[in-house]
């Protein structure tokens, strides 16, 4: 194989000005580095680079690092102890983050052999300001590239013993560049499959993530359904597979469903994921009386496998709990029929999820047989929340504090005053009730007189 070169000019001079920074700071300690992997592919496939590997080939990989950070602001160098590699980076107008790596191997050659794909083997260095000169030490990396090809350096199977996240990371490709699987690396991916339960959970969920976040998840799903994927990461869902609804409503199997709807949502990751599990709770919820089929609950069971899932990856308590209740609250079920007190009042129970609420209602009204009617709906019961004043009712509270309510009843703290704060609120919701503390006083007295309540 040739060494190929080639020069290329960079239209990002911010990404620029922190490469020659480098640069500089490199001279200064003797240091010898290449930039590899990521930034040349995405530069040669016309896109803007999200982050710089550094592949330092003479001195130290924090060295570099601690001075950005030390003297040009750059966040503190955190280390990754398996690979030995450290990454800061900026925020604000211009975010970058760069991961210095050390020579694996003893040359760049054979650093190069231990990397994933072919197409992350490319190197590059700066000639001049936004000047740069692109090199395929290996002479395989261009060719893939240009016939949009994942192969492998080595051996299929050697290059995923050395780190079977590269499963995961073929199928992210795959969904993001527009890339195809070389078949030796499919057929060894199927027969590895079972090596991604060695691997870190938050490294799996970080490449699913990726996957669920393209423009095309479904694409990704189907990859992992192939290679014999979804057991391993998200057996949660497989009940889903093949599971025929026995529906006039649904044209697909349910799996199909699924992936549909979540294809039909803007890339926001708990609208994704919800997405995905919101209907995972139907194979176990089927009922069927006198021929007709209902999955009455359904939407609790599908919380239940998600929260499985979501423990089992670790993911952050914020992301969890938000998909949980768009879960939980996707069955909407809105008719022309419903009183404005009710539009506010849903306003006011989902306002922390209310845009992805209303995505996912759209999407799983788009995946339907025949859409025109139920996607119709979704577009009043949005139109009727936009002439609420949204901003208003999600700040609604009750005039009464808990403490002035129990001093009202004589009733000690506990879950009844929580009760009888939200009767409060849904009373002004529903117009009958001026948002005041003696409507309110009168209102609960009325309501929960002391003789009810326990107050002598």
């Amino acid at each position: 194989m040739n060494d190929q070169k080639l020069q290329i000019s960079l239209d990002e001079p911010a990404i620029d000005a922190a490469i020659e920074l480098v640069g500089r700071i490199a001279a200064q300690h003797g240091i010898e580095f290449t930039i590899v992997g990521g930034a040349p592919r995405e530069i040669l496939l016309h896109r803007k680079p999200k982050d710089i590997d550094i592949l330092v080939i003479k001195g130290d990989a924090r060295t570099i690092p601690l001075e950005l950070h030390t003297a040009h602001g750059y966040f503190y160098p955190v280390l990754f102890d398996k690979f030995g590699t450290y990454r800061t980076g900026l925020q604000g107008a211009h975010p970058l983050d760069m991961e210095f790596v050390p020579l694996r191997g003893g040359t760049v050659h054979a650093d190069l052999l231990k990397r994933d794909f072919t197409v992350n083997t490319l190197t590059m260095r700066r000639i001049s300001a936004l000047h740069y000169e692109i090199s395929d030490l290996l002479g395989s990396a261009l060719d893939a590239l240009g016939q949009r090809l994942l192969q492998t350096p080595v051996s299929p199977e050697q290059t995923i013993v050395d780190d079977p996240l590269r499963i995961m990371r073929g199928v992210r490709f795959s969904c993001t560049l527009g890339m195809q699987l070389d078949p030796a690396f499919r057929d060894a991916a199927k027969r590895s499959a079972h090596l991604l339960r060695e691997v870190a959970v938050e490294r799996v969920r970080d490449e699913l993530f990726m996957v669920l976040m393209s423009d095309t998840p479904s694409k990704g799903l189907r990859l992992m359904q192939e290679l014999g994927l979804i057991k391993v990461v998200l057996p949660e869902i497989l009940p889903m597979i093949g599971f025929d609804q026995r529906s006039p409503y649904h044209k697909d199997e349910l799996f199909t469903h699924s992936l549909e709807v979540m294809d039909r949502t803007h890339p926001r990751l708990e609208t994704r994921l919800a997405a995905l599990f919101h209907d995972t709770g139907k194979p176990s919820s089927l009922q069927e009386t006198g021929g007709k089929v209902t999955y009455y609950g359904h939407q609790d069971k599908s919380a239940d496998l998600f929260r499985s899932f979501s423990t089992r990856l670790r993911l952050p308590n914020q992301v969890h709990d938000r998909v949980h209740s768009l879960i939980l609250r996707h069955m909407i079920n809105y008719t022309p029929e419903w009183k404005d007190a009710t539009i506010r009042k849903f306003i006011k129970n989902n306002y922390e999820i209310l845009e992805q609420l209303l995505a996912l209602y759209r999407a799983d009204a788009g995946s339907l047989a025949d859409p025109l009617k139920p996607l119709s709906m979704v577009d009043e019961l949005t139109g009727r929340i936009n002439r609420q004043q949204v901003e208003q009712i999600s700040r609604l509270e009750s005039p009464l504090n808990g403490t002035e309510i129990q001093e009202l009843l004589g009733l000690p703290p506990g879950p009844k005053i929580g009760e009888i704060k939200n009767a409060i609120v849904d009373a002004i919701l529903e117009g009958t009730l001026e948002p005041t503390s003696q409507a309110a006083r009168d209102f609960i007295l009325k309501t929960y007189p002391p003789s009810a309540s326990g107050k002598p």
